[in-house]
């Protein structure tokens, strides 16, 4: 029975992954005609509706961890949206990958979990693919410091969505941190652009309803068995997914060394899932 929940919570996180990978370009074409806050805050309020719909008015002990939670996701969103601004879609999935290195760090440090050294080994050479994947543009690679604070966000959600979702309700969970994250970027927001929003409907509400609501909820559904460092490891394959989707629908081109990355982060989550 365990080993059929715990395949079920990695296709989920694997489900996930898919469906972060596929934002990058969406949310790089929206940047054109919106700014990066307008984008964040539509994606967070039409997540915060369903989750409210969903998961009900949240219980007194769900509102500190969905703050915690809210607060470094936002962290996350915000400068990896920036940063698209100045960097390639293939480059910010690549950056942001970062956090597969960081999670296990931060879930030790802060929630005293115990590591096995395979996900050490595995979160490096996993990096090591993705590092390979960027190669491409790799002058943009560490001069993208929005997207590395980024990495730092994302794998403290990770840490903190591992801390606190045992027991709780997920949808009430994601509401807040959902209305957290759109409340906070309420005194950045450019509201002349809200309107304009509107000719982008159906690119926001794939990101909004798909992304946001739909690949955050498996997110917490595999996290209730998948240890923060594993779960960050098979978010890895959001870079790889961004990368074959860039190949595929945009057309970008990859050299031999790009698809040895492709082979390295999949050898690794293999490496660590596999009994």
């Amino acid at each position: 029975m365990f080993k059929n929940k715990k395949l079920l919570a990695i296709n989920a996180l694997i489900l996930a992954a898919l469906l972060f990978g596929s934002t990058f370009i969406i949310v790089k074409n929206l940047l054109e005609d919106l700014s990066p806050t307008t984008v964040v805050f539509l994606r967070y309020l039409i997540a915060s509706i369903l989750f409210l719909f969903s998961g009900g008015i949240p219980q007194r002990e769900i509102i500190k961890p969905g703050i915690l939670m809210g607060i470094f996701l936002w962290i996350g969103y915000i400068t990896q949206t920036q940063g698209l601004l100045t960097t390639s879609t293939i480059n910010s999935g690549i950056v942001t990958g970062f956090y597969i290195v960081l999670t296990p760090i931060f879930s030790k440090l802060i929630n005293k979990s115990e590591i096995q050294r395979k996900n050490y080994i595995a979160s490096l050479t996993g990096f090591l693919g993705i590092f390979l994947i960027a190669s491409n543009n790799i002058d943009q690679l560490f001069g993208n410091l929005f997207t590395l604070i980024c990495a730092s966000g994302y794998a403290l959600h990770i840490v903190m969505v591992e801390r606190y979702i045992k027991g709780k309700n997920i949808s009430q969970l994601m509401f807040i941190q959902s209305i957290l994250g759109a409340t906070l970027c309420l005194p950045f927001l450019t509201y002349n652009e809200i309107p304009n929003s509107f000719e982008f409907i159906l690119p926001i509400l794939f990101l909004g309803f798909i992304v946001n609501f739909c690949a955050f909820y498996l997110q917490l559904f595999g996290q209730r068995i998948i240890n923060a460092s594993t779960a960050s490891l098979l978010f890895g394959l959001e870079g790889v997914f961004a990368l074959l989707i860039g190949v595929f629908y945009v057309e970008e081109v990859l050299n031999i060394t790009n698809w040895i990355g492709v082979g390295i982060v999949l050898f690794s989550i293999y490496f660590v899932i596999k009994e």
